[in-house]
């Protein structure tokens, strides 16, 4: 049995291949369980108590999310919080075949259980991540872990949006089943004791860093996810249901690949400028859409470059920029704060959407382009988290490497 994996010379024990199983086993059952239990809700519940069950279930995970991250610490071990978090998310998959249309107080007892099954360990999940990372490889060991992640995540959608819905829950409970099962039998014995500082949920939010980091990461969650009921209905109107719907599937492989690479560009140019490069980007995207929403060449571009924005920000602010900013602090909370945005601008997103015909096409986009560029401000403000001697070593690294190559090439000739 492989024990170790060895990246640019550092030595990963076998901890990391139990935070690859814990990290990329939660990306790619949630996501898809969501867009399943969105897709059951649509077709048994009216609009309003639609939003009503998924109010629930937002708040679930939030509310579950702040009681593991205050929690943590009575536990013997992290392993233990993330052991129970992943029985809960196979049980709550579990109940979903029992849904009934005539039974709406179930409806909203499964998306309450889903909740907690989500928000309990994630931030465990991801802070396990954090403490099993260093900052010199934490980009890098995070495109391995996203890349992996996003194409899984594709594989399971495609599984059960080809299924029944039995099968689709029966696939979905038994990944999440096999995801405890590897956990636990690669999971180290002794788990890695760092001595870390507890930290209050105001003295993360007041810290200077996190919120220059926050900031553009909140505006682009909003921008995201208040445009999509629009992009939606415009895409339709220009290629069709059909079509439409595989966009995001698109935007997911190439997220996947993005990220892998963009977590070698983190660990070599730095977080900020990545990051900074995806907002250009995406400012550019919406931009371009705004002048020219008729043309269809834009809205290919649209999906690569959202998919190259998307994997460098799943890279940065699911998974690497917190840890880096919370250093030797309890890291729950910092990601607890990180996820957030996320979390809240997806419900905004339901509550926006009866309203999105009502908006201008071209001003929509013009106006999130604008927002995107602003976006960029905070972040030139903003530390990098990544050293500077380790990217000057890089640096210095390739400069040699590229003198080898010129001498051999010379002694050759």
């Amino acid at each position: 049995m492989v024990k170790m994996l060895v990246v640019d010379g550092d030595v990963l024990r076998r901890s990391f291949l139990a935070t690859f199983v814990l990290v990329v086993n939660a990306f790619s059952w949630y996501f898809p369980l969501y867009v399943f239990f969105e897709n059951t809700l649509g077709k048994f519940l009216e609009f309003n108590v639609l939003l009503g069950t998924l109010g629930i279930h937002y708040v679930a995970v939030i509310g579950s999310a702040a009681v593991g991250t205050t929690v943590i610490k009575r536990f013997a071990s992290r392993s233990m919080i993330l052991y129970v978090w992943m029985f809960l998310g196979v049980v709550a998959s579990a109940m979903m075949i029992l849904l009934d249309a005539s039974n709406i107080a179930y409806f909203f007892l499964v998306s309450f259980l889903l909740g907690i099954s989500l928000g309990l360990g994630f931030p465990s999940c991801l802070a396990y991540f954090g403490d099993h990372s260093k900052k010199k490889n934490r980009g890098r060991l995070g495109g391995i872990t996203f890349c992996a992640s996003g194409f899984s995540m594709l594989l399971v959608g495609l599984f059960i949006s080809t299924s029944s819905f039995a099968i689709g829950v029966l696939i979905l409970t038994v990944w999440r089943g096999l995801g405890l099962i590897l956990f636990l039998l690669v999971n180290p014995k002794q788990e890695c004791r760092q001595s870390v500082v507890d930290v209050s949920f105001r003295s993360v939010l007041v810290d200077r860093s996190l919120v220059l980091y926050l900031i553009p990461w909140i505006m682009f969650c909003l921008v995201n996810f208040l445009e999509i009921p629009m992009l939606r209905a415009r895409a339709e109107i220009l290629f069709g249901v059909d079509l439409t719907l595989l966009f995001p599937i698109a935007e997911f492989g190439i997220g996947g690949f993005v990220a892998l690479i963009g977590g070698w560009f983190a660990d070599s140019i730095g977080r900020k400028r990545v990051v900074i490069f995806g907002f250009i980007v995406l400012g550019m995207a919406y931009a371009l859409l705004g002048l020219f929403s008729n043309v269809i060449l834009s809205w290919y571009l649209l999906i690569v470059l959202n998919g190259i924005a998307w994997g460098i920000f799943s890279l940065i602010f699911y998974m690497v920029i917190w840890a880096d900013l919370a250093g030797n602090r309890l890291k729950e909370k910092y990601y607890l704060v990180g996820i957030l945005p996320f979390l809240i601008s997806a419900y905004l997103q339901m509550l926006f959407t009866p309203y999105a015909e009502l908006i201008a096409v071209s001003a929509a986009f013009s106006l999130a382009s604008l927002f995107l560029f602003l976006a960029v401000l905070p972040l030139l403000y903003a530390p990098e988290t990544l050293p500077e001697k380790m990217i000057r070593k890089r640096r210095l690294q390739k400069y040699l490497e590229d003198i080898k190559k010129v001498r051999k090439k010379y002694e050759k000739e």
